[in-house]
């Protein structure tokens, strides 16, 4: 299961960092098979391994859909705690969530620091810049905080 977690993790930091998105279709090739070896450990172990990981998966959902709800966090981000707490089980929800909020909060702070004046001259060679322009481009418009990137990032810490 944690070849699974990296699996998933690892590409979702950077395309959520980059360019704002996780996929449907990485969740889906990562949730699909950790069922069916969800579904295995129970019939080897009995069904306590269902509870825990469907635990996990209902509690992830259930806790960062009002935040979805009132518009402040992206759909992906709520699927992806959803699918982590499908592969982490229940007790690695409530740390995850703790770690990927602080790392949220000091990213907010960063773009508080670079909005100030004494930032100015930076902040504009870094608009005018190729790879800057390219990132744009790969945005598509998209903003915000990449606080899916923080709950992978803090999934693979934990587990």
């Amino acid at each position: 299961m944690l070849i699974l977690l990296w699996l998933l993790c690892v590409p979702i930091v950077l395309t959520d960092l980059v360019a704002r998105r996780i996929p449907n279709f990485w969740l889906l090739c990562v949730g699909a098979p950790a069922l069916l070896w969800l579904g295995w450990q129970a019939w080897l172990s009995g069904p306590q391994v269902l509870w825990v990981h469907g635990l996990g998966a209902l509690l992830g959902l259930l806790v960062l859909l009002p935040f979805w709800w009132r518009g402040v966090m992206a759909a992906g981000d709520v699927k992806l705690f959803a699918v982590i707490g499908l592969m982490a089980g229940y007790p690695a929800l409530l740390p995850v969530w703790c770690l990927a909020s602080v790392a949220a909060g000091v990213h907010a702070l960063v773009l508080l620091i670079g909005r100030s004046q004494a930032m100015t001259r930076w902040r504009e060679r870094w608009a005018a810049s190729r790879v800057w322009q390219r990132i744009l481009q790969w945005r598509a418009g998209r903003a915000g905080l990449p606080y899916g990137a923080y709950l992978a990032a803090a999934a693979l810490v934990v587990r």
